[in-house]
């Protein structure tokens, strides 16, 4: 297998082939799109061959090792559901029932204090974080049910208002640290407004007061979102 290597301009490199894509419009609602292997001859191109996808799949691997920056420690985490690498990380895990140190906005009413969080999905692609809830007697598979997050700073598609918090995980070098970090920020950050009126059953505020200090989440004040978990990793 040949090496990508990095380009110095004092170096004079001859080029030997080139890949071209073309693109054409049969209609306003769709683009076709076709890759071409150019050997090059002298100063000039050979005619086009279909891309292959044996091709395709070495100049991939030659290029693996920038595009896949992060690994695993070890043995895959109990609670990862799926991740990849499809031009952004894509991560989706689950974050078990616990209680939680809660900062919110003193706008919100509700007390900063310990409280009792259901099963979470955190969904984290690219730089942008989903959170949904699930409930603890629910069996796990892709048509799980999902539920809104009962927190605020999260609208109603799941995903998470973060505000100046930095989501800057480069620096990592496993998906383990990254899903830490994630869940460190989200949860260290101050909840300052909500974003939909079906965060819990019930007055959140109200809610969210008798909550604090008790050890143990209430599944039923849950309200289902209409999403499945296989919709968070299929999209």
């Amino acid at each position: 297998m040949e090496k990508i290597m990095e380009l110095d301009m004092d170096e004079h490199l001859v080029p030997k082939f080139a890949l071209i894509g073309y693109a054409s419009t049969p209609s306003h609602y769709s683009t076709e799109h076709y890759f071409a292997y150019h050997r090059i001859v002298g100063e000039c191109l050979t005619a086009g061959m279909p891309l292959t996808k044996d091709t395709a799949r070495n100049l991939f691997r030659c290029l693996e090792g920038e595009l896949i920056k992060f690994s695993f420690k070890g043995l895959l985490p109990k609670n990862l559901v799926h991740f990849g690498f499809k031009g952004d990380l894509h991560l989706v895990w689950i974050v078990h029932p616990k209680r939680h140190t809660l900062y919110f906005d003193e706008r919100m009413g509700i007390p900063i204090g310990q409280y009792p969080l259901p099963k979470l999905v955190f969904s984290l692609k690219g730089n942008t974080l989903n959170v949904f809830a699930l409930k603890r007697s629910d069996a796990l598979d892709g048509d799980t049910v999902l539920y809104h997050a009962p927190l605020p700073n999260v609208n109603a598609r799941g995903r998470v208002c973060m505000g100046n918090v930095s989501m800057d995980y480069d620096g990592f070098e496993h998906y383990e640290d990254i899903m830490g970090f994630m869940e460190k920020q989200f949860f260290s950050s101050v909840f300052t407004e909500t974003h939909h009126n079906d965060l819990i059953k019930g007055n959140l505020v109200q809610t969210m007061k008798r909550l604090n200090g008790k050890q143990r989440f209430d599944d039923t004040l849950l309200i289902a979102n209409n999403m499945t978990i296989k919709q968070l990793y299929e999209r």
